[in-house]
């Protein structure tokens, strides 16, 4: 999730469980440090390894067993900045509360988006992930920000800061009913169209949650479509692209044993085997066909360039982040389910 959204649910957070006769300001800047601190895995780089930063984001960073120390390391700084700035003593003790309910804010947030959050480290290194949120949407931060910001400058600093993120477990929980609705709907078609898929997944798309990505598996293919699922009214579908499922046996492939190989492992472990490819001539493209800027593209936002001889140096990650005007009217059309491509589900 944006990190605007992380901060307007720390800082509601601290004044919610802030301790009564404490300072409520000390503990809002606790817990919003504590909610901002796992992203810091974001600059955790290795010159010579192309996936360091799919490998470490969301990893040990955002578990579980790192909430008492993000919550403490914001506590003692936040008292040593009161104790600096305004001469003003308050025992780290008093925040660790605070600093731990922001941490925990962010990583229940970002597990309710797609890309996958390893909350168990060291226990196990699951991505687990509850597809209910996108990774930005207005919808859910706007109320949320607003309530925030009034919570910090109001006289019922509490009730509003726990009406913002009631606002905010009620639109996720929207989101969790709406994954349920489209994944069911889509099961159903393909029941009727006497297709057994492999692997089944629905995502949500950009700042809404009435249209959902869906992804399938079936006979050697991907095949993309959106489902138009709003609260009222018709569910539509429309068909998208299609395109080949990469196996450890496709053509291509660096050679078994090579630090190409290798990377395309770890590559696979992070997509969990949700691989396409495409052959090219500057080597093979094998992408994450879980992600697209366009809901109806088999394009993958992020794909690996595998050199055929197996030499990791010319192993490159490929981002796929251009968005062009056309994208955007497609999009638009889409999300008023207004494309001629929907059909109508019963």
């Amino acid at each position: 999730m944006d990190n605007v959204t992380h901060a307007a649910l720390g800082l509601s957070a601290g004044l919610v469980v802030a301790r009564r006769g404490g300072s409520l300001s000390a503990a809002a800047l606790a817990s919003l440090l504590a909610s901002e601190a796992p992203d810091l895995d974001v600059f955790v780089r290795q010159s010579d390894d192309v996936l360091a930063s799919f490998r470490w984001h969301r990893h040990f960073a955002h578990s579980f067993a790192f909430v008492p120390i993000w919550g403490f390391l914001a506590a003692w700084l936040t008292s040593k900045l009161y104790q600096w700035r305004r001469h003003v003593t308050i025992p780290w003790t008093e925040l660790f509360i605070p600093g731990m309910v922001g941490t925990l804010t962010h990583l229940l947030c970002d597990n309710c988006t797609s890309y996958g959050t390893i909350l168990l480290w060291p226990f196990n290194t699951t991505r687990y992930a509850w597809d209910c949120l996108p990774i930005i949407d207005l919808f859910a931060t706007l109320p949320l920000l607003t309530l925030t910001f009034l919570a910090l400058r109001g006289e019922k600093s509490r009730k509003l800061a726990a009406i913002g993120l009631s606002w905010f477990i009620l639109y996720a929980s929207f989101g969790v009913f709406q994954n349920f609705r489209a994944e069911n709907h889509l099961r159903a078609w393909l029941t009727a169209q006497k297709i057994s898929p492999g692997r089944l997944t629905v995502k949500p798309t950009i700042s809404n949650l009435w249209l959902w990505r869906a992804t399938w598996e079936h006979e050697g293919r991907w095949h993309v479509a959106v489902l138009h699922l709003k609260p009222w009214g018709e569910t539509k579908l429309l068909l998208g692209e299609t395109c080949a499922v990469w196996t450890p046996t496709t053509a291509g492939n660096p050679p078994a044993g090579s630090a190409g190989a290798k990377t395309l492992e770890d590559f696979s472990a992070f997509t969990r085997g949700w691989n396409s490819y495409r052959p090219a001539a500057e080597g093979l493209i094998i992408g994450d066909i879980r992600y697209a800027l366009v809901p109806t593209s088999a394009q993958p936002v992020w794909a690996l360039q595998c050199d055929p001889n197996g030499q990791a140096t010319q192993t490159r990650l490929v981002m796929n982040r251009e968005i062009h005007s056309e994208d955007l009217a497609k999009f638009w059309l889409l999300l008023k389910g207004q494309d001629s491509g929907f059909i109508t589900l019963p």
